[in-house]
């Protein structure tokens, strides 16, 4: 499995703030963080700044292949916003209302005001999940890129991204796989173990075991 892979699963647990909740369908403790704001994402609503949409396009699959991300599907739709502050960038993932924003601010994680020159509408989404990294993150570097190139646009907006301190990753969720997952800690790490197992069982590994 890919260095790139394994860190963003470790940093996905890492700062998921969800208990475990092992084999539950219905995850029905995850209903107590709906509408909530991760702790380490209070700064995102608290500096009340307003994304603007850089660039949208459909996860790439250079980007599934690197990062192992089960969350979301090769030619999903994601989309990039970043402040004027450019301190930060964030990462919508999967369709949803949002992606049709110019810019947006932060409510919670399920609720976003969508700021258009002509409407603006509060977008309330039914299940949704946000992780906010206190440094800068790979992912949206290379997003950028793939989306740039989609969308056959200047690289201007790529030397925007490789500024930003802070990376922000939005996943929105029907009734989905990616859902019943990210509710607790069993399943990751379950799927983690199942990825790395190959290696785990090479000749090389199994050599150096004393």
């Amino acid at each position: 499995m890919d260095l790139a892979g394994i860190s963003l699963w470790l940093l996905l647990l890492h700062f998921s703030r969800i208990p475990p909740i092992a084999g539950h369908y219905k995850c029905r403790e995850c209903e107590q963080y709906k509408f909530k704001l991760p702790e380490r994402c209070k700064y995102v609503r608290e500096a009340a700044q307003v994304f603007e949409r850089k660039c949208g396009g459909t996860y790439p699959l250079m980007a599934f292949t690197k990062y192992r991300d089960t969350f979301i599907k090769t030619g999903e739709p994601f989309a990039l916003y970043m402040p004027s502050s450019l301190d930060y960038v964030m990462v919508l993932m999967k369709d949803s209302a949002l992606q049709h924003c110019a810019r947006i601010q932060v409510g919670n994680t399920n609720m976003f005001f969508c700021l258009d020159d002509v409407n603006n509408e509060t977008i309330k989404l039914d299940v949704a999940h946000m992780y906010c990294f206190p440094f800068h993150i790979q992912l949206p570097d290379d997003l950028m890129q793939e989306c740039l190139k989609e969308n056959k646009m200047t690289d201007g907006y790529l030397n925007d991204v490789l500024r930003t301190r802070r990376g922000i990753i939005h996943y929105t969720f029907g009734d989905s796989r990616g859902h019943r997952l990210i509710c607790g800690y069993f399943w990751p790490k379950l799927l983690l173990l199942v990825l790395l197992l190959p290696s785990m069982m090479s000749r090389k590994f199994l050599c150096e075991l004393p």
